[in-house]
């Protein structure tokens, strides 16, 4: 079921995977973002907004750029790969999320490809710099994920306080 989600998934987006850079918001904050360009800038990005006036705090994006400039530098292929990874982790969160409240595999099942391959979510998963939706809703379904299952297993109780941080940053 999973592997059938994750296949819809990739061919309704596969398409995206060639596209440039190509809004203003992709020049900058990646194309002409020095501060992605080296890892001794991280204290600077946890310190700053993402962008200018202190009123848009998303350090796990621009951390996440860094990674990905550093591992392939300027080339889209991969900004688009990972937007389309995390919606694809995102959309199994679901999957189980369902599956805890429903018990049943096809409910989950249709759920989870609904949330897949909605074209709601096309504008944050086709567009680079739509990592930031990407990025709260993997960690805030997956914060609530692990909060369901810190009732049965208690220990996961602190992950999930983890995972809800993410949502913040």
């Amino acid at each position: 079921m999973l592997a059938l989600i994750a296949a819809l998934e990739v061919t309704a987006y596969s398409f995206m995977l060639s596209s440039p850079f190509k809004t203003m918001d992709d020049e900058f904050s990646i194309v002409n973002n020095p501060d992605i360009k080296s890892f001794q800038n991280t204290a600077k990005i946890l310190g700053s907004s993402f962008f200018s006036g202190n009123t848009y705090y998303r350090p796990l994006v621009s951390l996440s750029y860094m990674l990905e400039y550093h591992f392939f530098d300027l080339n889209p292929l991969f900004y688009n790969l990972d937007n389309l990874i995390l919606h694809l982790a995102t959309s199994i969160s679901v999957f189980f999320i369902v599956f805890i409240i429903f018990k049943k595999r096809w409910i989950s099942f249709f759920t989870a490809l609904l949330f897949a391959i909605h074209p709601v979510h096309w504008e944050a998963v086709s567009s680079i710099s739509g990592r930031a939706i990407l990025l709260c809703a993997f960690f805030n379904l997956n914060a609530f994920l692990l909060f369901c299952l810190s009732l049965y297993i208690w220990s996961l109780c602190f992950i999930a306080y983890l995972f809800f941080v993410g949502v913040v940053m």
